[in-house]
This record gives C-alpha cells, sequence and structure tokens, in this order.
C-alpha cells in the first residue's frame, strides 16, 4: 500500500508539473464550523462578531479572547481549532485548480489545523520567532503562553513539517515530535512527546476561563 506521504509527493510533483497558474482565491477561503464567546474578525479595518457560518476571507485577522474560541472549515478541506487569546492573519491563499497553498501569521496563540483535506495543501505559518512549512494535514503550532517567549511546534502524522529561522531550520517526520524555538536561536532538535502530554498541551491552550 503506498503511504500518504507518498501519495502527497506525487501529488506535489504533478502540482509542481503543471502548467496551470496559481491564482488567490477571490472569495471565501473558509467558514465558521464554530464559535465560543465573541470571537471576532478585523477586515478592512474594522472589527466584526464571528458566528458559526460566518464567512472568512484573504487578509482577515481572526481574534480570540481569553473566552473565547472558533473552528475554521477550509475550502481545501482541512480544518483549523483557534483557541483562546489567539491572533492569526490569512495572508494569501492560492490553487492552481490541483492544490492549495496558503500563507499566514500567527500573531500570538496557537493553531491545530486537521485533516482530512481533499486536495493536497501547503501550509506557510509566519511567526515573530520562525517559519513553518509543511504539506501535512496534521499539526499544532502555539507561542509560549507567557509572554510569546518561545515556539513550540507538533507534527501529528508522518508528513515532515519544517520549522526555520535565520540560525537554522529542523524538520519533523513523526506522529508527535516536536521541537522549541526561542528567539534569536535556531530550532531545537526534535523531541518525541508522549500521547499525555501531547493532550495534556492542546488542553491546556484550548481552557477558557469559566
Amino acid at each position: 500500500m503506498i503511504s500518504r506521504a507518498a501519495c502527497l509527493i506525487v501529488l506535489t510533483c504533478l502540482a509542481g508539473c503543471s502548467s496551470f497558474p496559481y491564482n488567490s482565491i477571490p472569495g471565501p477561503i473558509g467558514t465558521i464550523t464554530a464559535a465560543a464567546g465573541l470571537p471576532s474578525v478585523t477586515r478592512n479595518n474594522r472589527p466584526y462578531i464571528l458566528a458559526k457560518h460566518s464567512k472568512i476571507y484573504i487578509g482577515d485577522i481572526i481574534g480570540t479572547d481569553r473566552r473565547s474560541a472558533v473552528g475554521l472549515a477550509l475550502v481545501s478541506g482541512q480544518t483549523i481549532d483557534i483557541p483562546p487569546q489567539t491572533q492569526w492573519l490569512v495572508m494569501d491563499m492560492t490553487t492552481n485548480g490541483v492544490d492549495y497553498k496558503s500563507s499566514s501569521s500567527l500573531v500570538q496563540g496557537a493553531l491545530q489545523v486537521k485533516g482530512p483535506g481533499d486536495t493536497p495543501h501547503e501550509f506557510i505559518i509566519r511567526t515573530a520567532i520562525a517559519e513553518l512549512q509543511t504539506l501535512a494535514e496534521h499539526f499544532w503550532l502555539g507561542y509560549h503562553k507567557q509572554g510569546n517567549s518561545g515556539l513550540i511546534v507538533i507534527a501529528m502524522d508522518a508528513v515532515p513539517v519544517t520549522v526555520r529561522n535565520r540560525n537554522g531550520a529542523t524538520t519533523l517526520t513523526a506522529p508527535r515530535q516536536t521541537t522549541t524555538v526561542a528567539p534569536g536561536v535556531a530550532p531545537q532538535s526534535t523531541v518525541n512527546w508522549t500521547q499525555q502530554k501531547l493532550r495534556n498541551t492542546i488542553e491546556y491552550y484550548n481552557e477558557r476561563p469559566r
């Protein structure tokens, strides 16, 4: 049986060899599937409250406070969980009719990307500390909760997740492999977490005070 990682490599090659250009998606790039509290989106410098079925567009800044969280389904099929105290900017999302590419910026907080996707989707997510690039359907990244003093990245399947900054790069290649990055320092060597530590970390970031 051909692994999903191998299939993605083939599809990526085919997409890269395609003569079809990538074009920005003109309409919504996703739809809100769940909203708790009062999550918001800033669009054209104006804030709006998000609710289930709200549409998300390129250029939107999604924000959650201590008591809010939101779930988003992308047009490519992947879903994104946005926990409390997060700001995420959608910079661009393109497609060539075969696959998708997106560029975004995590300003604070955390994100969990979950599949399954309908088509391959290359994510590039920039932070103040490092950049993440991957075709993986499942991964998590988040700033340290205390003052954005570092970054944690967790792979959740076997598709490579590369984390880089001007000081170096590390690639995660297996479920529950992690790396941490401090400001001004290269991403650290990978560490394998237990399933319990992974679950505890995600739950910690998802906590909302009552």
